[in-house]
């Protein structure tokens, strides 16, 4: 696969986009943090895939679960590192679900999108925390309700905002972003 120069900046910018995003969650006070940052990086992840192609999303599906964990403090990163290459893989679910749908109904693509990458995540996390003998049981529940619902909620929020933008930017960004 070649990349061109239009694929690797407009990756870029949405990666960078991604990385400031998360960011603003580091200083909005939780729990509020991951429904406003979430939306806005899943948001980016569809964007990268309609106008730039799937494999923008893809990368930025991988990369963004680590870039998330540069300046994250927690007691809990340490898990969230170990976690993250799930992640990636129900970030990269969303991406290309979207990707393969979008043609028949981007909106189907979205719903289908969030309601698999949340599932996976769901799934993933049960059996992350059940299997993994670092997981102490106040992390547990921290772990598992990180990653259930609120995850449906901040993939279905940033689909919206991603179908908005796409709307709105078709006619000047240009890319395959009606199919």
């Amino acid at each position: 696969m070649k990349f061109s120069v239009k694929f690797i900046s407009r990756t870029a910018v949405l990666l960078a986009l991604t990385v400031v995003f998360q960011m603003l969650g580091r200083i909005i006070p939780p729990p509020y943090n991951s429904f406003i940052s979430g939306p806005l990086v899943n948001a980016c992840l569809l964007l990268a895939a309609a106008f730039s192609g799937v494999w923008s999303g893809v990368i930025i599906a991988i990369l963004a679960p680590f870039t998330s964990l540069i300046n994250n403090h927690a007691a809990i990163a340490p898990m969230l590192l170990m976690f993250a290459p799930f992640i990636a893989i129900g970030n990269s679910i969303l991406v290309v679900s979207f990707n393969l749908l979008k043609k028949r109904s981007k909106l189907f693509g979205v719903l289908a999108g969030a309601v698999l990458k949340f599932a996976f995540l769901w799934g993933a996390i049960v059996i992350f925390v059940r299997v993994n003998t670092a997981v102490n049981a106040k992390m547990a529940p921290v772990l598992v309700s990180m990653f259930s619902v609120p995850q449906l909620v901040t993939a279905l929020i940033g689909g919206a905002v991603a179908l908005a933008a796409m709307k709105a930017l078709k006619n000047t960004i240009g890319g395959d972003v009606n199919g």
